[in-house]
């Protein structure tokens, strides 16, 4: 064999020693940080799930703690937290320890926190022949509880007593916050007022942060909510508890409006000056409620008649149908006075296209407390231009329904308390009732999850398969019950505020 080719055969030889050698020393590396990275991955995203869940898990108890600087409270807090944290990281997961754990819970103006933070060392396996024997991992996590700043708002309307309902209402608002061991709502915590509505309202509950165990509470008032023979002044009502949020002043709470209703608008309130044609010995402005009768009995319910019976109640008799008196004055030698389907003699037969609460017609949000505002449209977008007669049924419940809507749009768009609104729909099977409009309702709520099932009748103008979601004003949820599952019904308000309360 020529001495040249045993010659490269030996370079050859020697090259691939050298490469196996150095490959050796640079693959086994790269796989062990490979490997090792793995096992590290792993167990940082399992010590982050543990922390996480000890976080939220102890959300509940620390949001039904009234007292941080009393040490069982603090304990028990701590114990919740740990529990969950044990339960979501194994002993020895990967073969890692934990060398320390902490859960702080403090609080803050608008709520409390609770912080909880872990570490462990995982053993290297390929790494150690770098003499890199384990690592430290940690993990952080910080849940925000919010206090609760919430108006429940009831429809006390005719229909409510027409069809027996309220035991089952005041039983289900019972525990829904008035019974500690059944409620979310803490005593001591959260902040919580009632307001119920028919032609006007009334302020059940002033808002209290001892709505359980103060004097009067909340039990006392719900067990007193005036139900009687009026209509349904949705509007006034969502505009009231609005304006009691704006007295609480908590803005970084969770500000919420729990409305439950059994019907569809009827009523709204709104200003008007007398024309020259009346009666009236004092021709001022005056403000009162226009309402409209409600079909009973008689199907297809929907849509109202063009002409019927509509009434006013600006004058005094009206008191005796539970309504505040706080309505129009100067009523001597109107025609509404001694007649209050009179009223549309008084001004011309046409109410305005703009309306508003009565005490503060026009305003636009009730933070604004000199704003005159330029009034709300009862001229659309929900039934567009009805128009104002005020003989035709179909026209004033249209505008109510308008009223209605576009107090909703304006609470739920208030950048500064940002106000979420719950619906509940309360419904009567085989019934004489006029059914309530659950499209309408869920668009109030601004419910991202519903989709119109159209209305019963049908409304051409109202078909089925559409979203009412706006994603550019505050999220809420709807929720249509009988009166078997008005307590579910709530549970599902509560789940929610679980939910958002994390």
């Amino acid at each position: 064999m020529p001495r040249n080719r045993r010659s490269n055969e030996r370079k050859r030889g020697f090259a691939f020693i050298y490469v196996t050698l150095v490959g050796a020393l640079l693959l086994l590396p790269m796989a062990g940080l490979a490997v090792d990275f793995g096992v590290l991955y792993n167990v940082k995203a399992r010590l982050q799930t543990a922390t996480d869940a000890a976080a939220i898990g102890a959300g509940y108890m620390l949001h039904a703690t009234t007292d941080l600087s009393n040490p069982a409270q603090v304990a028990a807090i701590e114990a919740t937290a740990q529990a969950y944290f044990n339960a979501n990281y194994p002993n020895h997961y990967f073969g890692s320890t934990v060398v320390s754990y902490s859960a702080v819970a403090a609080s803050t103006s608008s709520g409390k926190t609770i912080t909880v933070n872990a570490s462990a060392t995982v053993p290297m396996l390929l790494l150690r022949v770098l003499g890199i024997q384990q690592s430290t991992i940690g993990a952080k996590a910080v849940s925000n509880v919010r206090y609760i700043a919430m108006m429940i708002v009831v429809d006390r309307s005719g229909s409510v007593v027409n069809e027996g309902a309220q035991g089952t209402i005041q039983t289900a608002l019972s525990t829904f916050v008035a019974t500690a061991s059944s409620s979310y709502l803490v005593d001591g915590v959260d902040t919580v007022g009632m307001i119920s509505f028919g032609g006007t309202w009334n302020l059940d509950y002033s808002p209290s942060i001892h709505f359980q165990t103060g004097s009067p509470n909340i039990q006392t008032a719900i067990n007193n909510i005036p139900f009687g023979n009026s209509s349904t002044n949705t509007a006034e009502g969502l505009y009231q508890a609005w304006t009691q949020l704006y007295q609480m002043n908590l803005p970084g709470s969770l500000n919420v409006i729990v409305l439950l209703t059994d019907g569809r608008p009827s009523a709204f309130t709104g200003g008007i000056t007398p024309t020259g044609g009346t009666t009236c010995t004092n021709k001022v402005w005056r403000g009162g409620v226009l309402e409209a009768s409600v079909s009973v009995g008689s199907y297809p319910f929907w849509p109202p008649p063009t002409s019927n019976n509509v009434t006013g109640l600006f004058a005094a008799p009206f008191v005796a149908l539970q309504e505040t008196s706080y309505l129009a004055a100067n009523n001597s030698g109107c025609y509404y006075a001694s007649n209050a389907g009179n009223v549309y003699k008084d001004f011309n037969g046409n109410f305005l296209g703009s309306a508003g609460p009565v005490d503060r017609v026009g305003a636009a949000n009730p933070a604004y407390t000199n704003a005159a505002g330029t009034g709300i449209s009862t001229q659309g977008p929900y039934y567009a231009a009805p128009g104002t007669s005020m003989t035709s049924t179909q026209a004033v419940r249209y505008a109510a329904f308008n009223v209605a809507d576009n107090m909703a749009t304006l609470i739920r768009s208030d950048t500064t308390l940002k106000p979420m609104i719950f619906v509940i729909g309360l419904n009567y099977s085989g019934t004489s009732e006029e059914p309530l409009d659950a499209d309408w309702l869920a668009r109030v709520a601004n419910d991202p999850n519903y989709v119109t099932v159209g209305l019963n009748p049908p409304d051409p103008t109202k078909p089925a398969g559409l979203s009412v979601y706006q994603n550019s004003q505050t999220p809420g949820m709807y929720c249509n019950s009988t009166k078997a599952t008005l307590s579910a019904c709530f549970s599902q308000v509560t789940s929610q505020l679980l939910r958002l309360m994390l």
